[in-house]
């Protein structure tokens, strides 16, 4: 996990950032899934101010601000929302799963475990579209997926309702 930390007054303090580290470190225990932490620190006045931002995977982002006359206090205050609101975010993960669980065992029990009952190989020497509409003919299937020689990316021919054929080619 990263840690970037800003910090917005004229004197910057090594043990400020090692405070910092040192409570960022701790929320891997409540999510392991942060990638970052990034930490903006501002002296406003009289105010001190800590601003958080945990970013998760699938682009999720935590925030928490806080402020108080004491930039420590503001710090604990900040990470103490953080982990209250990762472990939110955790149940929440935690209650779409379980549910996702309970309609797949209901899923299973109605349609008495699905299996895979047949499993095709296909050619792996790269060969032009032209090449694989002669090999899906003379194979009789509905479709194939082959090599495209001329871009070395996975394609698909299949035979079309008006008796053409359809070529699958997928973008990177």
């Amino acid at each position: 996990m990263k840690v970037k930390i800003v910090e917005r007054y004229p004197a910057p303090s090594e043990t400020l950032r090692a405070y910092v580290v040192e409570k960022t470190d701790g929320l891997q225990r409540y999510f392991d899934r942060i990638i970052s932490i990034d930490c903006v620190l501002a002296v406003e006045k009289e105010r001190q101010i800590a601003d958080f931002h945990a970013h998760l995977t699938n682009r999720k982002v935590i925030t928490a601000h806080e402020d108080s006359s004491d930039m420590y206090a503001s710090i604990d205050k900040a990470v103490d929302r953080l982990k209250r609101q990762l472990l939110k975010y955790k149940d929440q993960l935690n209650e779409r799963s379980t549910g996702l669980l309970d309609v797949v065992a209901d899923a299973d029990e109605e349609h008495d475990q699905r299996e895979i009952v047949r499993m095709n190989t296909y050619l792996r020497k790269p060969m032009s579209p032209e090449e694989a509409a002669l090999q899906l003919d003379a194979r009789g299937h509905e479709f194939l997926v082959f090599i495209d020689s001329g871009s070395d990316n996975v394609g698909i021919i299949y035979h079309r309702r008006d008796g053409n054929y359809g070529l699958i080619e997928p973008r990177r």
